[in-house]
């Protein structure tokens, strides 16, 4: 009886023994594409929220209407985006955004 409980904990703890190795790996090669691409596609994000920033701002812009179209897919993203740009930044933080190689 005790055999199937102790074969069960070995399968467990040998496929945890493989998450972390594959974690580890994806760390090690590609976690900083990953996180790069996850930065490059937020400022795109943030372009476009300018944009629309731009019109409830009252800048007059010729995609009024494609603005108004996107506008209920974005709304509730857009106070998140509020509160990222709009806090205080020390310059820290600027700095540490950009990669220096």
């Amino acid at each position: 009886m005790k055999t199937p409980k102790i074969l069960e904990r070995i399968l467990v703890d040998l496929f945890r023994i493989r998450r972390m190795a594959s974690d580890f790996i994806f760390g090690m090669s590609t976690y900083d594409l990953y996180r790069e691409t996850l930065h490059i596609a937020r400022s795109y994000k943030d372009s476009l929220y300018l944009l629309l920033l731009g019109e409830f701002l009252g800048i007059p812009f010729i995609s009024n209407y494609y603005t108004l179209r996107l506008l209920p897919y974005l709304v509730g993203e857009l106070e998140g985006f509020k509160k990222r740009n709009l806090r205080d930044r020390d310059i820290l933080e600027v700095i540490s955004e950009h990669d220096i190689h």
